[in-house]
Parts: structure tokens; C-alpha cells; sequence
């Protein structure tokens, strides 16, 4: 059984601090479940999961996850990953007694052995990585498919229990045994995790069955390879509005991309290039000058990664010199040429260059998720405007956790700048978590409407000491960005990664399509000098009054269908209502005569 959240609330309430925690779901796309082949695979047997989804010709089932962001320093670019959740991301048994047991499973198909006479099983794993470090009584383990005299049992040959974060572990296991040589051969490998969560994490990659001659089948990879996923071309975030992006195009472009590349015992010549896309067509190519810049890479157990130097890979401060109003899209193509018997899947990167209305330092992957457990406290992250905008609505992903935060209230806030940190409060509204069944962002509509200019920031204050479970990226680094304030001051968050906060920007209507607004509701009169009469369809509504300013002057409960508001004392002018109940949201403008 796992003790650890349980650690974590009760330590919470004795310690102010900033806590990581691990997610309770991780909701996935690719959902779907791999049946068996009708015939059995020959040798060799091969997969380093480079591909963003399981082959469905190799492997059976689909409860494992194929990602390139929970690994650190894999052998090559991405890593199928175990976990306590199932293959739609959600826990296994989400009650926390008794929930310690056997979770995910990766089941090869059929494989014929029945032509050789000695093979070998080689694979890498690595504990944690940027998940949860699996515990003493959690453990991953491989099994082979046996067949004597026509019985077929599964045999455990290899196992480790749960330890921290290490580098990925290279195993090579020999097969002599005439039980596993035959014509429809099987393994698996399966975790004991905690079943309530996305916890207990174990990432293997370069899985290679194939027959055995020569010490140099197993001592060997014979390939050059990326290791993470490309970068963004832009030097402050990920993504950020177009307009903005073109009235500063010096300070916001990269000079240099850092790409990784790792040499497996592979050939030392390498040959780089990448292509800009816009429609499909090039717009950009690096080198300037030929088709690939020539590298010499050695290999990692000499030299760790290969990081590009003398020269650094330039970017083309001119690549992105389309004419758009508002948004953009560009692909980015990473090659890597290597030996004719190098793996070739993961010589190719693709990256989608986005400009839209929003500023996002995350890639969109959520890796934790991050709290504070102070009243009071407040998170803030900053962004920079390169012209005068008007800002229209903040994004927040907050991650379903089991102590669910629904109904804990928090403070959307803005702030304006004080000499790099966080300054005086422009705006506030109340505003309650709201999770989404996929990694997809909640659209916080702002109550009123205010131009910015310069630097400013976005973030939250508490209204409790229950943490708000913001997601957090781990992939991307922010840190320099993120501010947290428990009552001494505002400090650095001490967490790498990226808060997944982004607000959006135009000095246009954004259409933001949330399914939470409410339909039916009626206020009347409108303009109203004394009495303020508000009909809804639920039974428990909020009320908010905002000024024009964006300053929250009024707000209560009320448990009633049909309501009353005595507004005799607020001034002339025009205000902002907002009503929120079970079924959403709605803002209406109100004028007080």
C-alpha cells in the first residue's frame, strides 16, 4: 500500500511550502485496444517506441503509454511508459485501501523462434523519470511464454523492485531453453504499482528479440538517434499571438536551437538538417548552404549527448515573414542521415510552430501537478507585451485529482509589474477549478474588459489552504517567470517546469468555446435604479458584481430559484453581473441609473 499522499495532506497542514504532487489520471487520446495477429512474427523483433502510439502489428492490448515526456535521457526519442492507470488514463481502483497490485501489461504478438538456437532479449528501463519513483514493494518484471510437451506457462525471468530516478538500465537475457524456442513465442512485461493513480512509474525503451551469434549482437545498437522532442523556435515561450510576435521579432526568435542526439555505438558521421514548412511548402532550410551540415558524434558512454557547438544550429531571424492578421501555424522538420543499417524511425522530428491568442511557456503535456497549502497564498506568472492588448480570458489546466477541488474557491488574478516582480492587483474575479476529461485547457472568461501594456501577470489567489492542483509541465522550464507569495514576499518557484497558465490577447472578440454557459436565465430591469430581479433554473446560484474597473464590489449565495437584489446603494453606471451555478456561468452587463 502506498502512504504517500497521505504524507503529503497531513505534512501540508504543518509546513507552508510548495508541493509537487503526482497526478491521479493522465486521460489519453489513443484509448483504442490491439487484438491478436493471425500469424506469428519472425525474427528480428524490434520497437523503441518512437511513434506517438503502439504497433499494432508487434504488441497486444493497449494499457501501457507511448510518450515522449516522462523519460530523462532515453536512448532514443520516446519510451512506453507503466503507471497505476489504465488505457484511458484513469486510476485502476481509485479507493486508497488495499489498491497496491498488478496494473499495466505490454503482451507482445506471436513471434517464431522455432528456426534458431540460441536468442537474446535486450531492453533498457529506468525508474521515475519525471513521474513518481516507484516503491520498495512496487516492482517491474518481464515474463516469458513456455510451451513443454504442448503446456503453456508464463515463467518470470527477469524482475527489479521500485527504486528513484536513475539512468535507463541496459538488460540482456539469453534464450537456450528449447521451451521458449518455437514457432509462437510470447512475453510481457507487467508492474505492481498503486492502482489509484498515475504513480509508480517504470519507462522501458529498444526492445530487440533476435537470434544470437556474435558478442557484438548484444553489445551493439548500431544507432544514432534524437532524444527528446524538438524545441520551440521562439526564446521566451512556446507559443505566443502572432502580432505580437511580429513587433519583436529580434527579441522573441531563438538565435540557436539545442537539439540532443545520442550515439548508440553507431558511426560517428552524422549529416543534420531541418526544413520550415508554410502550406507544404519550404520556406526555410538549414543549412544556408548545402543540403545537411556533416557532424561527428561520438559515443555517449564517451562523451554523454551530443550537443551542437562551434557551430550552434542558427535559426533565420526571417523564417517566419508571412503575412497573417492573427494566427499562424508552421511545420518543422529535424533529419538526422545516418548508416545504412541505423533505425530510421527516430531520425525524423516534427514540430508545429503555433501562433495564435495566446502566450504558453508549456508544451501542452502535464508531468505533475503543483500547489500551495496557505491561506492566502498567491501564484503569479509573468508575461511581456510587445504592443498595447486587451485581455480577454486566462487558460488553466487543472488536473482531476482524487481530493477533488471543485468547490474550492480561488481568485483569478492580475497583477501589474514592480520592478520584476509582481505589483499592485488590476483585477480580480472569484472563479472555482474546472477539470476537463481530456489535457485540454478551461477558458476563464474575464468579468470586464482592460488594456495592458508591457509586463504583467496572471495567476491566482487563495481563498483557503487547499491546494489548487495547478497542472505543471516538467518538459519546459519557466521558473525564472513563476512567483509565489505565502505572506514574506514573492520568490522563484523552486520546481522546474511551467505552470499551465496562458492568458489570450487581442484587441479583437476572441470566440472561447466553453459548453458551461448558462442558457436560462432572466434579469430584470435592465438598466434598474432600486431592485435588481434574477430568475435561474438552479436551485444554488452565486452572484458577483464587478465595476467597470474589474473590482468585485458585491458577491453572495443565495438558494433560490428567483432572487432579489437591493442595488439602491451602488452608484450610476455601467457593471458587470456574473451568476455561476452547477451548470456554469453567465455575465451580463447591468446599468445602474
Amino acid at each position: 500500500m502506498r502512504y504517500f499522499l497521505f504524507f503529503i495532506f497531513f505534512s501540508s497542514s504543518l509546513f507552508a511550502q510548495e508541493i509537487l504532487s503526482p497526478l491521479l489520471s493522465n486521460p489519453r487520446v489513443n484509448n483504442y485496444q490491439i487484438s491478436k495477429n493471425k500469424n506469428s512474427l519472425t525474427l528480428p523483433f524490434f520497437d523503441d517506441f518512437s511513434s506517438n502510439e503502439l504497433n499494432a502489428n508487434k504488441w497486444i492490448g493497449n494499457s501501457v503509454l507511448v510518450n515522449c515526456n516522462y523519460p530523462v535521457n532515453p536512448p532514443t526519442l520516446g519510451v512506453v511508459t507503466f503507471d497505476g492507470l489504465d488505457s484511458n488514463g484513469f486510476a485502476y481502483d481509485i479507493n486508497m485501501t488495499n489498491n497496491n497490485g498488478l496494473a499495466d501489461v505490454l503482451l507482445s504478438q506471436e513471434i517464431d523462434l522455432s528456426a534458431v538456437d540460441t536468442a537474446f532479449f535486450l531492453f533498457y528501463h529506468q525508474p521515475q523519470g519525471f513521474g513518481d519513483n516507484p516503491q520498495g514493494q512496487d516492482s517491474l518484471s518481464l515474463e516469458f511464454l513456455s510451451d513443454s510437451l504442448g503446456v503453456k506457462l508464463w515463467k518470470k525471468v527477469w524482475s527489479v523492485p521500485g527504486n528513484s530516478l536513475h539512468e535507463f538500465h541496459k538488460n540482456v537475457i539469453m534464450i537456450y531453453d528449447q521451451e521458449f524456442l518455437y514457432n509462437s513465442f510470447q512475453f510481457r512485461f507487467s508492474n505492481i504499482a498503486t492502482l489509484s493513480g498515475n504513480f509508480d512509474h517504470w519507462h522501458i525503451d529498444y526492445i530487440k528479440l533476435d537470434s544470437y551469434f556474435l558478442p557484438v549482437d548484444t553489445s551493439t545498437l548500431n544507432d544514432v538517434a534524437f532524444v527528446y522532442e524538438a524545441p520551440s523556435f521562439l526564446k521566451r515561450y512556446n507559443e505566443m499571438p502572432w502580432l505580437h510576435f511580429q513587433d519583436n521579432i529580434t527579441d522573441e526568435i531563438n538565435d540557436t536551437l539545442n537539439i540532443l542526439l545520442r550515439n548508440n555505438q553507431a558511426s560517428i558521421n552524422v549529416d543534420y538538417q531541418y526544413n520550415v514548412y508554410e502550406n507544404n511548402i519550404v520556406i526555410d532550410h538549414y543549412p544556408s548552404l548545402g543540403i545537411s551540415r556533416n557532424i561527428t558524434i561520438y559515443d555517449y558512454d564517451s562523451i554523454g549527448n551530443f550537443v551542437f557547438e562551434n557551430p550552434p544550429i542558427a535559426i533565420n531571424n526571417n523564417v517566419f515573414l508571412s503575412n497573417f492578421n492573427d494566427s499562424a501555424e508552421f511545420m518543422v522538420e529535424h533529419i538526422i542521415g545516418t548508416g545504412s543499417n541505423d533505425y530510421k524511425w527516430n531520425d525524423t522530428l516534427i514540430h508545429f510552430q503555433k501562433f495564435n491568442s495566446h502566450f504558453a511557456y508549456d508544451d501542452g503535456s502535464v508531468e505533475s501537478a503543483y500547489g500551495i497549502n496557505v491561506n492566502g497564498a498567491m501564484g503569479a506568472y509573468q508575461f511581456k507585451l510587445n504592443r498595447p492588448d486587451t485581455l480577454r480570458a486566462v487558460q488553466v489546466y487543472f488536473p482531476q485529482m482524487l481530493d477533488t477541488v471543485n468547490a474550492i474557491s480561488f481568485l483569478l488574478t492580475v497583477w501589474d509589474d514592480n520592478n520584476g516582480v509582481p505589483g499592485s492587483i488590476i483585477h480580480q474575479q472569484l472563479e472555482y477549478p474546472k477539470h476537463t476529461p481530456t489535457n485540454n485547457f478551461h477558458f476563464y472568461y474575464l468579468d470586464s474588459l482592460f488594456q495592458l501594456t508591457g509586463v504583467f501577470y496572471v495567476g491566482w489567489q487563495q481563498i483557503s489552504a487547499d491546494m489548487l492542483n495547478i497542472g505543471l509541465d516538467r518538459n519546459s522550464t519557466a521558473n525564472d517567470y513563476m512567483f509565489y507569495n505565502v505572506g514574506g514576499g514573492w520568490n522563484n518557484s523552486q520546481y522546474n517546469g511551467a505552470w499551465m497558465i496562458r492568458p489570450i490577447v487581442s484587441m479583437n472578440n476572441v470566440f472561447l468555446s466553453n459548453n458551461d454557459i448558462i442558457q436560462d436565465v432572466s434579469i430584470y430591469p435592465n438598466p434598474a435604479s432600486n431592485y435588481l430581479n434574477i430568475i435561474t433554473n438552479t436551485f444554488e446560484n452565486q452572484i458577483f458584481l464587478y465595476d467597470i474597473s474589474g473590482n468585485l464590489i458585491f458577491y453572495k449565495l443565495f438558494n433560490k430559484y428567483e432572487l432579489q437584489l437591493n442595488i439602491g446603494g451602488f452608484s450610476e453606471g455601467l457593471y458587470i453581473l456574473k451568476i455561476q451555478n452547477s451548470l456554469g456561468v453567465t455575465n451580463r452587463k447591468l446599468i445602474i441609473r
